[in-house]
C-alpha cells in the first residue's frame, strides 16, 4: 500500500504538512508505519498510548516495521 504524506523536519521533530488523515487511517490499522521521505529519509511513525505521534529514523526500527511490498501476481481475493 502506498499513500502520500508530506512532512518536514523542524527543530523539535517532524511536522506533517499534508496527509494527516491518511496517516491516521494507517495508524488505525497498524501500530507503526514505516515511510520514506525525499527530504528526511526513512522513518517509522507510531502512535503512543497518550495519542501523541513518535517518529524514529533508527535503521533497526525501520527494518523491523517495514512492510514487504506485495506484487500484483500474489494478490488473493476472498470474494
Amino acid at each position: 500500500m502506498s499513500v502520500e504524506i508530506i512532512f518536514r523536519e523542524t527543530k523539535t521533530g517532524l511536522e506533517i504538512i499534508s496527509g494527516r488523515r491518511r496517516l491516521d487511517a494507517l495508524l488505525a490499522v497498524r501500530d507503526e508505519v514505516a515511510m520514506t521521505s525525499p527530504s528526511v529519509g526513512e522513518v517509522v511513525i507510531a502512535r503512543l498510548p497518550d495519542g501523541r505521534l513518535q517518529a524514529s529514523a533508527n535503521p533497526e526500527h525501520i527494518e523491523l516495521f517495514r512492510q514487504p511490498e506485495t506484487s500484483a501476481g500474489n494478490k488473493k481475493s476472498f470474494a
